[in-house]
């Protein structure tokens, strides 16, 4: 699928000279805080395995409900790092082992690093949240470089 421009979007046309570009830096720093909020979720441990669950005797299991920030980078990070000692020391398990750590090593990265995907993924986050604050930054200030020029001409 590829990116089409929208052709009502404010500012987003070439062909007419008397419309000023735009950017609400308002918004867009509102929508650098709600990336803000999902990056926090990201890399924001929740403190709780989420392996353990808390269920007085006799009432039934909890399906799929996993604490608040279960799945963040640290969670993951903690709690899904597999070695050959915990599974085991006959050879299936130490095959196992290894496959399971060289998944866990591609897909979610080890601490301090942006070597897996999932590690990757939120320094990508963390890059796209600082741009948009960058806009407005580089807005406001060509938008007081042009003030200052046209102050200077009158």
């Amino acid at each position: 699928m590829a990116i089409q421009l929208d052709q009502n979007w404010p500012g987003a046309s070439d062909d007419d000279e008397n419309e000023d570009p735009y950017t609400d830096r308002a918004e867009v720093r509102r929508i650098a805080g709600d990336l803000h909020e999902l990056l926090k979720k990201l890399t924001t441990s929740s403190g709780v395995p989420v392996t353990e669950y808390a269920v007085a005797p006799g009432d039934p299991v909890p399906g799929p409900q996993l604490p608040p920030g279960a799945g963040s980078l640290p969670d993951l990070q903690a709690h899904c790092a597999l070695n050959q000692e915990q599974m085991g020391q006959w050879q299936a398990a130490m095959q196992y082992g290894t496959a399971a750590f060289s998944a866990y090593s591609m897909l979610i990265g080890e601490p301090g690093t942006t070597s897996g995907l999932y590690a990757g993924l939120n320094k990508q986050a963390e890059e796209s949240f600082d741009a948009v604050l960058e806009i407005a930054r580089t807005s406001q200030t060509a938008e007081q470089a042009t003030e200052e020029a046209t102050s200077r001409q009158a």
